[in-house]
């Protein structure tokens, strides 16, 4: 199953409903990129207006390690020649509850220690000059070439995680794990109720959420829309 598409005219980001049969509760998955044109994040907040529960991401607090690994997409999004900007959603002005499960700045930190030495230094050298490449010289098609995201992971995806296990572990499968713990809370205690609850995550987050929400539960995909995120 597609859930981030990257074709010849641009970027595109699936909505994905999953429901099972039994409950009338559904959730409406959100896969989000942190760069977009602002035209995705209107139509993302407009959608949100019309569930009854968010779950949303978002390290809480800061710190240095907060600030270095996001500084991949601050950067570009200060570009004017790219016309793109950092995802901004205004949860409070959407009239509707939002909980963030996510980690916090301070275990971030802390996990961040774990992580071999030369693997920080590493990321400490080439976000910072990564990202200060692609807001001088890079281009949209350049800044999308590996985000094409499907339920299975890629061979880009695997050498990754073969290179930098212990970052991966911490960013993405600790995350995810938190994430669905959430899920699953919600699940039990308001399965019965027809109400829609929409997950905003990183579109590497959604692997993880459907193949655990259908092992576990038996949630399925019974419906996707394409939403815009940038053109080429």
């Amino acid at each position: 199953m597609q859930i981030v598409e990257v074709s010849v005219t641009g970027v595109r980001s699936a909505v994905i409903t999953l429901q099972r049969s039994q409950t009338p509760m559904r959730f409406v998955l959100f896969p989000m990129l942190h760069l977009g044109d602002p035209a995705f994040y209107r139509s993302v907040s407009a959608r949100l207006r019309d569930c009854d529960l968010v779950v949303a991401e978002g390290v809480s607090g800061r710190s240095a390690v907060t600030a270095a690994l996001t500084l991949a997409y601050r950067l570009p999004g200060r570009s004017p020649r790219l016309g793109l900007v950092v995802q901004g959603i205004d949860y409070e002005a959407l009239g509707v509850p939002v909980i963030c499960p996510d980690i916090t700045a301070g275990q971030l930190g802390q996990r961040w220690r774990s992580v071999p030495v030369l693997h920080r230094l590493a990321a400490a050298c080439l976000i910072p000059s990564v990202a200060l490449a692609i807001r001088l010289y890079g281009t949209r098609r350049f800044l999308a070439r590996y985000w094409t995201m499907e339920d299975l992971p890629s061979g880009q995806q695997e050498r990754l995680r073969a290179m930098a296990p212990e970052a991966t572990e911490l960013l993405l499968d600790y995350r995810d794990t938190l994430l669905v713990r959430a899920l699953a809370s919600i699940h039990e205690t308001r399965m019965n109720e027809p109400v829609d609850v929409a997950v905003v995550y990183g579109a590497a987050h959604m692997p993880a959420v459907t193949q655990e929400m259908s092992a576990r539960f038996g949630y399925r995909p019974r419906a996707a829309e394409w939403v815009p995120v940038f053109d080429f």
